[in-house]
């Protein structure tokens, strides 16, 4: 099964999580009191779990290519396309949970030169210290696992500036799981 189709699988599936995540909420706390952020761009959008969400307070485009296309709102439009080169231009914040470590490192530079300055960046990822850790939907599909030193060096080559990080467990728990993540907050200067 290629990637496309395990996704589309995985979303029209009714038992996929409705509710928004935890990063979502720690992304909308983290930039709550900043009112120079209006547009943002989720990219890998999935199900439209964190669109939504983040809909009630900026205008979202909700990007995925998995075929899978959620019921847009005033708020949040959603668009069947690939995000890593897609024009980023208007947007102010680029959220990024649980993609990065879905495409390749070659995608990775090609993601990162498609935002402009003086838009941030928000990127929740498995670690690669989690590697041989379960994982509750399985080894099915592509995990490009990410080395927090890796990326702290690519987002510096790519004039990224970090504001937060954190890697370890207690980010992104489901059911049984409990991954070891890496959170960024960065900014394009």
């Amino acid at each position: 099964m290629d990637e496309k189709t395990y996704w589309n699988d995985f979303y029209n599936n009714k038992e996929t999580k409705k509710e928004c995540s935890d990063f979502c909420i720690f992304v909308i706390n983290y930039f709550k009191s900043m009112n120079n952020i209006t547009s943002i761009v989720d990219c890998g959008c999935g199900n439209g779990r964190d669109s939504y969400e983040l809909s009630k307070k900026y205008i979202v485009d909700a990007v995925d290519n998995s075929g899978f296309i959620p019921e847009s709102n005033k708020n949040v439009n959603f668009i069947c396309k690939d995000f890593v080169d897609m024009n980023k231009d208007i947007y102010d914040l680029v959220y990024s949970r649980f993609t990065f470590h879905s495409i390749t490192n070659e995608n990775h530079d090609q993601f990162l030169k498609t935002i402009k300055e003086g838009a941030y960046l928000a990127i929740e990822a498995r670690s690669s210290k989690g590697i041989d850790e379960y994982v509750h939907h399985g080894r099915t599909h592509y995990r490009n696992y990410i080395d927090y030193n890796y990326i702290e060096d690519l987002l510096i080559k790519n004039n990224f500036k970090i504001l937060f990080s954190k890697e370890g467990k207690d980010m992104a728990k489901y059911k049984n799981e409990n991954p070891i993540c890496i959170r960024i907050i960065c900014l394009k200067h």
